[in-house]
């Protein structure tokens, strides 16, 4: 099934695919996909977000943590388009992250972020990809996305 020219714009990605809300819905627009291979997306990079406001005053630049998060957000969405939609006990978690960061990201940039599949099964997600600016890499990551129940975190006060 090739879906390379379906966007998934802002408002269906919070609907349909990401729990996260404000500050913590990082990605604006998913811009093309292929089930098991590739999803991209976009992210708008603002001064006027939360994560950018103190890191630095006198110099601006989103923080690794923030581009993490939108690669992990930009990975539940590829795992949910490929497997479908999870069941009301299942919930999904990063079990592996590793990131590199080349260039700062400052205010006013437009993100391109690419995941590719290196492994797919209905329970587990192993994804490869990069983030550009302008034309250019400015991050490389690999991260790990599991289906898991929500019985098997006992003791946790939801």
């Amino acid at each position: 099934m090739t879906e390379t020219g379906r966007v998934i714009g802002f408002t269906e990605l919070k609907e349909k695919y990401l729990p996260q809300r404000y500050p913590l819905l990082l990605l604006d627009r998913v811009t093309g996909f292929v089930p098991n291979e590739w999803i991209e997306a976009t992210k708008a990079v603002t001064g006027n977000s939360p994560e950018l406001v103190g890191h630095f005053p006198e110099r601006a630049i989103l923080p690794g943590s923030a581009l993490m998060q939108s690669f992990s957000q930009l990975g539940i969405v590829f795992f949910k388009i490929t497997n479908g939609a999870l069941a009301e006990d299942e919930i999904t978690v990063v079990s592996s992250f590793k990131i590199r960061l080349t260039t700062p990201i400052p205010p006013g940039e437009i993100l391109t972020l690419r995941l590719e599949a290196r492994r797919f099964s209905r329970g587990v997600g192993v994804f490869r990809g990069h983030c550009g600016m302008n034309g250019k890499i400015v991050a490389h990551a690999s991260l790990t996305i599991a289906k898991a129940k929500l019985d098997s975190f006992v003791g946790i006060p939801w």
